[in-house]
């Protein structure tokens, strides 16, 4: 799998890793999977590693995905998200993404994992 979570009990949040060629359907599939986990779905707080990947889907795509999967299975619950890039591609990605998850997501950007957890750590679960 291109994008792959761990639970992290401990610290009460989501590690997402993901790596090589991420297209929509991988996005899709991972949205569908993710947020349908019942436990995810209790914790809503996600480190999301992209520093591995290279984003093939655009933001259209992005926002249709967001619009057909992603807020019908959050059915408006919230999320907390850090998120860790590596180039400019990701980040510019990862800003289309904030714009459009704004009414459910609270995100922040990073370059490192360890920034990125001590961010979610001051975090409300």
């Amino acid at each position: 799998m291109p994008i792959s979570y761990s639970i992290d009990r401990e610290n009460r949040c989501i590690h997402e890793t993901w790596t090589g060629l991420i297209t929509a359907k991988d996005l899709g599939d991972h949205q569908r999977r993710v947020l349908t986990d019942p436990v995810v779905m209790v914790i809503r707080r996600t480190i999301v590693d992209l520093r591995g990947c290279r984003i093939l889907f655009s933001g259209e795509q992005l926002a249709e995905l967001m619009e057909s999967v992603a807020l019908p299975l959050l059915n408006g619950k919230s999320w907390r998200s850090a998120i860790v890039v590596g180039d400019p591609a990701q980040k510019e990605i990862t800003q289309q993404y904030h714009v459009l998850a704004e009414s459910y997501s609270r995100d922040s950007v990073f370059d490192t994992p360890e920034a990125a957890m001590a961010w979610m750590q001051t975090q409300s679960p």
